[in-house]
Formats: structure tokens, sequence, C-alpha cells
């Protein structure tokens, strides 16, 4: 993920120089692109100030504007008399000739938020739409609490139009009196908003010995952060006159001035702690997908594709833990006596459900592989295993049938049974002693793994005493705060006049579309709060044939104010950052200010499995993707993103209540959800319950 960085010159080159040579002396020393004023000249007239188009367009060609240029509009256009009725021919004509030609950002300047600036800023978003041309809200980043809140104002004011970002802008000192964990507090937040860009002004940067530039130790930690966090999707602007002037320099490899400023980022890119985030092969392979909603599965229903199946099997944690997992049960089943030893049974029956192509009966037999691997004496005799693989899938049956006929040893221990598990018959000598399966979904049960594996036990596939790994699954809930996700979220509704062409292959209503959970790989997002649990499902089933017991369920999680606005969870997919964590805790409250709050755009569902726990020795294993607890390397899940229709705000003293609900009526599985927030015990606000009776979304049986 390289870094991309461009600058903003100072007026006197921007305003008097042409585009061509400004961006070409950028281009020499490796910057992307240049921020441009939209009016070249001004002059005063009777009518007012007239702005006068730029005289260098002929010198570069349409891609160049449109990949290497970043307009500024005209700072007189937002003076108080020209923002009088919310509305300005200047900025219009700007912005439309911007779309002209292509340019793919222009600048908002960061001034006092009003209504009538709110109004310019909505309709010059809706006129943008549908274009390539998109806004960048310059903002003066504070550390404070009334910075976040002017721009949430704002954004809430525009209706969280998605051609709307913010430009973060640094000032041109650093405050001293600000500890970094204020600072990274604050950001945390603006994270859950449309961050695209980041300036820092020359004047920011301090000197060394040689002369080059470099921050403060502070500042480092900072702009870190935001690499880390950001990755490739922010822009960096380097903006201002040149302030360091090294002896050493060679002034023909610095035409723009701005090369040392440059390369000290890149510096700062190349650092250990950065490049394990953004270079990991976790990072490569979850790119495409940020912030990216796709429909989860409905493993019933539909049957996955040969390349759906290769993408999961690429995981290299998930499978692993799976074999040690396995592993563990054979053991036990030993120290039990169950099987081995002086039992007279060296056969163990293993039996993967939902086998698809293969990879967990590769593990099984993995296991047992390493346990006979460990048989040096006489009291511990090599195990026989005896594999079924259950799999409902055609297409994935004559895969395995494949690897049968293939896989060395494979012949004499596996057999494919091509049925659903629900249905599945076999043989009493064949029967289960380790059930494996990998049925979990983003939110744990969401892929009806309990209504799957009940029906697997129900249709007499396991001995009495048999184990299941996973043994149990619970699943978890976070407020998230999160415009660019709540953004994708209503774009799902936007209907095609095929219904092949709408989103995820059918248009979507409002209403469905914002009742429907998404599976998403969580980027320019904020998890709140810690996570906290919801469901709990455990096999074999110990409620299986209580007529009173179900699978449905209930469940009300309070998240009680929290000023570092769950720093620590980051975006809601990763392990929980101790380090940023403990950081908030040195982070002090400016005196005298009130906190601004935050607000929630939905909910983010996660997962803890125990695959197993060893009854005999001091081993488990786990997958997860909840924050607390995840399974580092491990991408086979992302997280379960639940949309509000509308965002609440969550002020500053306030318990976020949310309410969530599995229920089922025999055909289909659904859930319902809703927000409220309360305040020394009275209720503040509400939202509806979202997808009543799984009018939007329900997951079929």
């Amino acid at each position: 993920m390289p870094l991309v960085v461009g600058c903003n010159p100072p007026p006197s080159l921007a305003l008097h120089g042409t585009t061509h040579d400004t961006l070409n002396m950028a281009r020499s020393d490796s910057l992307t692109f240049v921020l441009i004023p939209l009016t070249q000249h001004q002059h005063q007239t009777v009518q007012g100030m007239m702005h006068l188009p730029r005289r260098d367009l002929a010198a570069m060609s349409s891609s160049e504007w449109s990949n290497s240029v970043v307009g500024v509009l005209s700072p007189s256009a937002f003076s108080p008399s020209a923002l009088s009725l919310g509305s300005s021919p200047t900025v219009q004509s700007e912005v439309e000739w911007a779309m002209h030609m292509g340019i793919p950002a222009v600048v908002f300047p960061a001034v006092p938020a009003s209504p009538n600036f709110a109004r310019l800023l909505h309709s010059t978003a809706l006129l943008v739409s549908g274009s390539s041309t998109s806004i960048w809200l310059d903002v003066n980043f504070e550390p404070k609490e009334a910075c976040y809140g002017g721009v949430q104002s704002i954004l809430s004011s525009c209706d969280n139009a998605s051609t709307i970002g913010l430009n973060l802008r640094f000032p041109e000192q650093e405050t001293s009196s600000v500890t970094i964990a204020t600072v990274l507090v604050h950001l945390n937040r603006f994270f859950g908003l449309p961050v695209k860009g980041v300036t820092l002004p020359t004047s920011i940067f301090l000197t060394n010995k040689k002369g080059y530039p470099t921050l403060s130790k502070k500042m480092q930690v900072v702009i870190e952060w935001i690499m880390k966090r950001g990755g490739d999707k922010i822009r960096w602007v380097i903006e201002g006159e040149k302030k360091h002037f090294p002896a050493d320099e060679n002034s023909q490899n610095n035409t723009s001035g701005y090369l040392n400023y440059l390369q000290y980022l890149f510096h700062l890119r190349s650092r250990s702690d950065v490049t394990e985030v953004l270079d990991c092969e976790e990072a490569k392979a979850e790119s495409s997908y940020l912030d990216y909603l796709q429909a989860p599965l409905q493993p019933l229903a539909d049957n996955l594709e040969f390349g759906t199946y290769e993408t999961f099997e690429r995981d290299p944690v998930k499978y692993r833990n799976y074999e040690s997992a396995v592993l563990l049960a054979i053991r036990d089943g030993v120290n039990l006596q169950k099987w081995g030893g002086n039992t007279g049974n060296n056969v163990v029956n293993l039996m993967v459900v939902g086998a698809g192509r293969g990879p967990l009966v590769r593990a099984s037999l993995n296991a047992v592989k390493r346990y006979n691997s460990t048989c040096l004496s006489p009291n511990l005799q090599p195990l026989t295993p005896r594999m079924l693989a259950v799999e409902k899938n055609p297409s994935a049956v004559i895969f395995l049938h494949s690897l049968v006929a293939l896989e060395p040893g494979w012949k004499e221990v596996v057999r494919v049974i091509s049925s659903d598990m629900r249905e599945a018959v076999v043989a009493e000598e064949e029967k289960a002693d380790i059930v494996v399966s990998e049925l979990l979904g983003s939110f744990g049960d969401n892929e009806l793994s309990p209504e799957c594996l009940d029906g697997a036990e129900k249709s007499g596939l396991m001995k009495p005493d048999a184990v299941s790994i996973p043994t149990n699954y619970i699943s978890y809930i976070a407020p998230l705060s999160s415009t660019k996700l709540h953004q994708e979220a209503k774009a799902q509704s936007y209907s095609a006049t095929d219904g092949t062409h709408g989103p995820m292959g059918q248009p979507f209503g409002y209403l469905r579309a914002m009742e429907t959970p998404y599976v998403v790989r969580s980027h320019a997002a904020t998890q709140t709060h810690i996570e906290k649990e919801c469901f709990t499902y455990v096999h074999p089933n110990p409620d299986l044939n209580d007529p009173a017991k179900s699978n449905s369920r209930f469940v009300r999680v309070e998240f009680e104010s929290d000023e570092k606005y769950g720093m620590g969870n980051g975006c809601g997919y990763g392990l929980y950052n101790q380090q940023d964590a403990k950081l908030a805790e040195a982070s002090e409250k400016v005196e005298g200010e009130v906190g601004s709050g935050i607000t929630i755009h939905g909910l983010t569902g996660s997962f803890d499995s125990l695959l197993y726990k060893s009854q005999t020795e001091n081993f488990e294993e786990h997958i997860s993707i909840a924050p607390q607890t995840f399974s580092v390397g491990m991408f086979s899940w992302f997280p379960l993103f639940f949309p509000l229709r509308d965002p609440v705000f969550l002020p500053p003293g306030c318990t976020a209540g949310v309410n969530i609900w599995r229920l089922g009526d025999g055909k289909k599985i659904w859930y319902e959800w809703s927000v409220d927030i309360m305040k020394e015990g009275s209720l503040v606000s509400s939202t509806p319950v979202h997808n009543p009776n799984g009018r939007s979304y329900q997951v079929g049986l």
C-alpha cells in the first residue's frame, strides 16, 4: 500500500504559474497530485469580484486533469455576504467547470459553520452527485470536542452525502500542551467520518542536525497511527513555503521544494510497526474488500461456487486451529479410554458435515497422523481413522470423490455422503465419535449452524458420547460509527430497470436495504465501545429434546458512556489494540469543555468459537473475529454490519441500549434490532425495531 502524496503550493506559484509547470515540478519529485485554485485571476468590478478561469487548460491532457489535480474553490466565494442565502454563483460555476474537466475533488475551505454554509455545501454535494467529482471539506483539526461536534453537525445537515469527504488540516504549529493520547482519542472518532485527506503544513516540521525536516516524537506517533488506520485510502497533502534548506541538498533533485518532506513521510511509512499492519498477507488479501458490503451467505438455500471454497481455504489460521482441536479430542479419547491404549478399539470415527471441498477432512486426517507419530511406546497404539464426509452441494460432492480417488490413503478411509446433514443416514458402526463442521457465519449463528448441527444430531449421525468441533460459539455486538458504511447501505436501495443489474443482483427498496445485515471488512469506521456477548450455542445441544427450549434468542446489552470512544477497538475488525487503549487512559479532558458525543450508524457483529477444550489436558483451541480475542492472521470471516435506518446520536454521559432478537418460524430465521439512548435511567431517544417478522431479511431453513 504505497502512500499517495500531493502538494498545495504557495499562492505565488499556484496563482501565477501554469498548472502544467507546477504539476511537472511535483511529478519530478514523485508527488502524485497538486492542489490548484480553480480561478487563476480575480479583480474587483462594479458588480463585485470577478473570477476569471484559468488560462493554462490546453497545456494538459484530460487524464492529467482527472488524475493529478485537486481544485481549490475561491475563498472570497465564502464571505458572509456571499453566503447570505446559502448559495454562491461563484461556487456553482467553479464546481461545474471542475466537473467538466473531470477534476476528482474540489476543496471547500474551513470556514465557521453556519446554516447557510451547510446549505451551500449540501447543494454542491447534490450538484456533483453522479459525476466523478467529489468534495473535500477542509477541517482545521484540533483535539477538542467542539471540532468533532461541528463537523458532525455539518455532515448531518448535508444528510451525510456520500460525495463529501473530510480533509484534516493540522495547525501551522504543533500544540505542545496537548498529549498524544488526547490527539489520538479525537482522531479515533474522526475515522468514523469520511476522512479522505490529511494536510501537513511545512511549518509543523522541525529541523534535524543536517537541516532536513523531521517531526516531533508526538507527531511521529500521530502520523504513523493515521497511516496504520487509514492505509492507502488517505491522501496526504504537504502545503506552504519550503522551510528547510539542508546544506548537502541538490536543488536540481528538489524542484518542487517538497521532496524532503515527501521522503520523510515515506520514511515513517517504512517503519516496521507500520509495515507490519499495511504490508502483511492479510492486508493484501483484504484490500479489495474494505468497506464493501456483501450479502451474507444462505448456506441451505444456495450452493457455494468453486472459487468461494478456494478463497476460504487459503486461510492460514482456521484449518491449523481446527487440526489442533481434532488432535486434542483424539488425545482425550485415548486418555478417557474410548479408543487406543488397552481398549482393544483402535478405530476412531470422524465425520465432517458440510465438507465442501474437503479442507476439514484433510485437517482431521492430519490430526490422526500427528497423534500416530507420537505412538512410540507399547501403551500407545496407532489409530485407524474412519471418515465420513457429508455434503449437500452436488458439485462439491464431485470434487470430494475426485479427492478420494487421488489423495494417498483416502480411498481406504474416506466415504462421501451426498446429503443434507439433517437427512443423512449412516450405519450404527459409522456413527461419529467426533463431528467437525465450519458452518459458522460472521455473527456465529447467522449461517444456521445451530439448526444444521441440531439436525445432524437428531438424524442419528452421532454416538451418545460424541463431541462436536466447534463445541460452542458466542456472538458479540457493539455500536459502530461509520458514515461510509451507512452510505454504502443506503446505496443498496437504488433500483435498476432490470433485477439482475441492481446491487447484489436485485434492486432494493430503502427499507429493505436498511434492514439487511451485511458482511463487510469494516475500515472507515470506529467501534465506539468494547463488544458485548449476545447469543451462545453449545454442541451437542443439551436442550435438543426439550420442547420448551428453542434456538430463538433475545438479549439487551447496554454500553455505558465512554469518553475514550472505544479507543483500542479500531474499526471493529482486528485485534484489540492494548497500546492504544493504554494511551487513551492518559488523555486529558480539556477543561471547561463539554463532550460532544458520537454518532452511531449501526452495529457490528462478531463471534468467538471454542473449537474444543480438552477434558484431560490444560489446552483449548479457539477461532475468533471479536476484537478482544481476535485470531490474528485469520481472514475467513468479516464482521456483520446491522445498519440503522437513521443514525442515532449518543450524547456524552449517556448509555446506548442495544436490543437484538434471533427468531424463527420453522421456515426461516431472521434478526431484529433496535437501539435506545438512556441518561440516568430516562429515555432520550430510540430507533424503530428493524426487520420485524423478517420482512426485509431472512435466512431460509
